[in-house]
């Protein structure tokens, strides 16, 4: 019985060899092969991952989450002279500016000092603006706009805030129900600086 099984077995693998050799199967497995592409091969072949006809956009830069946004994004000019206004308001290039947060002390002002001398600290505190603003690169901060003027806060060379060192000096005043600039308003108050050195406007 095994000789039998043995010898049906060698029947089958000649038979399956001839099926495979008979004329016209070359030529079927070679169309089959044109048709679907190369089955195998010994050599390495690059496979494209994306379909080089489509449009392909630039990578976007990562952003830096590490990087703040400026606070003072305005830089003025300071190669152009700027039109001092009053003590808190000024213009350049056509364009006015207020500083927020503060009210100007009127240019036609006098003020008396103890010895009943009179100056013009109206005058002077405009002065002061300028003085301030000359000469520095100043960096402001936009809060919108008012009577035609935008509104800024600005800071000057080592970001001193320029509408603090006003009020300090007693050249511009705290409105009431602003608390920005109270303190060194009270300040100039006590040391008598600005305005505040005329008798009248001390009490």
């Amino acid at each position: 019985m095994n000789w039998q099984r043995h010898a049906l077995c060698r029947h089958g693998l000649v038979l399956a060899t001839v099926l495979m050799l008979a004329p016209g199967m070359p030529a079927q497995a070679a169309s089959l092969a044109q048709a679907s592409g190369e089955l195998w091969s010994d050599k390495p072949k690059r496979v494209e991952t994306v379909d080089p006809s489509l449009e392909r956009l630039p990578a976007k830069p990562a952003q830096n989450s590490a990087v703040k946004p400026d606070r003072y994004p305005l830089k003025l000019k300071r190669a152009v002279p700027y039109q001092v206004i009053d003590s808190v308001s000024f213009m350049q290039e056509g364009r006015k500016y207020r500083l927020a947060d503060l009210e100007p002390i009127p240019t036609a002002k006098t003020c008396r000092s103890a010895d009943g001398q009179r100056w013009a600290c109206g005058l002077r505190a405009r002065v002061a603006l300028n003085r301030l603003l000359g000469g520095n690169l100043v960096r402001c901060a936009p809060h919108g706009e008012r009577d035609g003027f935008l509104l800024v806060e600005c800071v000057r060379s080592g970001d001193k805030d320029i509408g603090g060192s006003l009020a300090a000096a007693g050249f511009a005043l705290a409105p009431k129900g602003k608390a920005r600039y109270r303190d060194e308003e009270e300040d100039a108050r006590r040391q008598k600086s600005g305005i505040w050195a005329d008798t009248a406007a001390a009490n």
